[in-house]
């Protein structure tokens, strides 16, 4: 692996996208601001990818805090998420040149998506502890900014304060993490962590606990119950900025650094069981809470909620290089999936509401191709690549035990059920709008052919081994996430499991199809009123904790403004008084005089009294 000044360059290109579009953005205009931009973020793609085939690269300021260098690594498992990110993040950036047009905050919004790109770099390619903090951190600010983008309108300022909010509780648990292992090991680099966790002769019960605030962090970035409500209100940004958030940058930040402290969880039963426990939880909760929205993003924002939950099980089951398989399959059928909604938007001139929608196969036949192949993989459907990341799931947690194995079936046919209603309440039927709609641009078509592709073939990468095909991403990504051990299932069982999995999702996605195309039951209205506010998990925190909060901070500013009230009363009097004595201050002699005899006269007379 060589030390070369060139992988901070990787940083460096986006993070030059955002200062000169942040100066000079207006000059520049549209649409050269959006090929700057896309073109840095490819920049960095072609970079990392050079390193890649050379073997990785390191780079460090060894002298950057005390005892703590400024240390990058591009090794194979940092080498595929920036692969994920600066790929599917250059595709998005391209197709928002054509969304975007006509923003008046063109070049600004170009700014930023450069900026989230960087902070995410730097957050998959620091190899100590608060080099990934600062990218942490520096994606949670991108995504306030983008969120609240159009920031004209309350409600989009109060998502991305929400998301603000709700992700510093995760970013409090990372914080404590690094201090407990700093206490423990004197270091915070993740290199010499992983050697020293190796060695032994540490405390397990603190370890436990610092494993456990980095599953805190995790929780908040990748929107795990109960950290899960600012996700699907991120959804007031620009259609781009949720397929950048959801795809293929933040929500997967929690799931990486998980899978990058692997050597932490794998021998701890606690940790690995109460991440599967969360991941299950989210799972079933996204899913059902899909099922009942009406807005198209929404519905797609609550479908990641659902798949984050899967690849939490992988992390908790031990199958780490399968929860980064899944990010990458995610990443571009997720991406897809987002970037046909948006050309739905785009042609409807900005109507978001599923029921008036449908029948969008006769106008937009590029984009409901993208749309059933995205709807199809996210459904499991053999053989895109949503099917080989899932079965492999799947099949690791049968492993972990039967039970896990079933529930994780029944959250499969939940992912297909909400992938095929989504296809067929925009793209089925009969149009329910009153717009006329219209093909998107060949810049926006183009960047949503290519994700379609990876949505059909990137699974193949990693197919099972009963196939006599070589998984090629396994050993790849086994050499940095470490040997831990494993053994296969039984031949005639991962058939078995094969099978099943991919005859429960064609039965649900047809038994989809078929199901939301007629009229609801009352049962179902009466679920879907439920999991249209999110099964009122925001009225439960709001009843809880933020109206006793909000009491508490009014109870405190009051008895300030009464302090200050009463400093204020008294700096009244003070200055009454000394209003009183100024005018003493006359300047005539006489009067001084008259003023010392009458002292002289008083002073005399007490003397006497005494």
């Amino acid at each position: 692996m060589q030390e070369t000044f060139l992988l901070p360059l990787i940083i460096a290109l986006p993070l030059l996208g955002f200062v000169l579009l942040g100066l000079f953005g207006k000059r520049i205009g549209e649409p050269a601001a959006g090929w700057l931009a896309s073109l840095l973020v490819l920049g960095s793609f072609l970079l990392g990818l050079v390193l890649l085939l050379q073997g990785g690269a390191r780079w460090a300021l060894p002298d950057w805090l005390p005892g703590i260098p400024f240390s990058l690594n591009l090794d194979n498992l940092s080498g595929v998420m920036l692969m994920v990110v600066t790929g599917v993040g250059f595709l998005i950036h391209v197709w928002a040149i054509g969304y975007m047009h006509g923003d008046p905050g063109y070049s600004r919004f170009f700014s930023y998506f450069n900026l989230f790109i960087a902070a995410m770099l730097v957050l998959i390619l620091g190899d100590s502890l608060p080099v990934v903090f600062i990218g942490w951190e520096g994606v949670g600010l991108a995504s306030y900014l983008l969120i609240g983008f159009w920031y004209h309108e309350r409600i989009n300022v109060d998502s991305a304060r929400k998301a603000f909010i709700v992700n510093r509780i995760g970013d409090l648990g990372f914080l404590l993490a690094m201090g407990l292992l700093w206490s423990m090991f004197g270091t915070l680099s993740i290199s010499e962590l992983a050697e020293k966790v190796e060695a032994g002769g540490y405390s397990f019960t603190t370890l436990t606990l610092a494993g456990f605030f980095l599953l805190v962090g995790a929780m908040g970035k990748s929107a795990q119950v109960p950290l899960m409500v600012w996700l699907p209100d991120a959804m007031a940004g620009p259609t781009p900025v949720s397929a950048l958030i959801h795809a293929a940058t933040m929500v997967t930040a929690g799931v990486y650094l998980l899978v990058r402290h692997a050597f932490m969880l794998h021998d701890d039963a606690y940790l690995s069981g109460l991440i599967v426990f969360i991941g299950l939880l989210t799972a079933f909760y996204g899913a059902l809470c899909s099922l009942g929205q009406w807005d198209i993003k929404r519905i797609v924002a609550y479908t990641t909620l659902s798949q984050l939950g899967f690849m939490f099980v992988a992390v908790g089951v031990g199958a780490y290089w399968v929860a980064i398989f899944h990010i990458v399959t995610h990443a571009f059928f997720k991406a897809l999936m987002f970037m046909t909604s948006g050309s739905v938007i785009h042609a409807l001139g900005g109507e978001q509401d599923v029921r008036k929608m449908g029948g969008m196969r006769k106008y937009l036949p590029a984009t409901h191709l993208h749309g059933l192949i995205a709807a199809f993989a996210s459904g499991g459907l053999v053989p895109l690549a949503g099917f080989w990341s899932k079965d492999a799931i799947l099949a690791y947690s049968f492993e972990y035990g039967p039970w896990l194995w079933f529930l994780m079936l029944l959250a499969s046919v939940l992912a297909a059920l909400y992938s095929i209603r989504w296809y067929v309440l925009v793209f089925w039927g009969e149009y329910r709008g009153k717009e006329h709609p219209h093909e998107s641009p060949a810049v926006m078509l183009w960047p949503n052919h290519i994700l379609m592709g990876g949505a059909i073939g990137v699974g193949f990468m990693g197919l099972p081994y009963v196939i006599d095909y070589k998984n090629f991403i396994e050993p790849f990504l086994t050499k940095a996430i470490g040997e831990f051990p494993h053994e296969k299932l039984p031949v005639l069982t991962e058939w078995v499991l094969i099978l099943t999995s991919a005859v429960v999702a064609i039965a649900a996605l047809w038994w989809g199809f078929r199901f939301f195309q007629q009229r609801m039951p009352a049962w179902y209205k009466r679920f879907q009123a439920a999991a249209l506010q999110g099964f009122y998990v925001d009225a439960l925190y709001n009843a809880l904790l933020v109206n006793p909060a909000k009491g508490l901070a009014e109870l405190l500013f009051g008895g300030d403004k009464g302090l200050l009230a009463g400093f204020a009363g008294l700096g009244s009097l003070m200055g009454g008084l000394g209003s009183l004595l100024a005018r003493l201050e006359t300047g005539a002699l006489r009067f001084y005089l008259a003023g010392l005899v009458l002292a002289l006269v008083i002073l005399v007379g007490w003397g006497v009294l005494r």
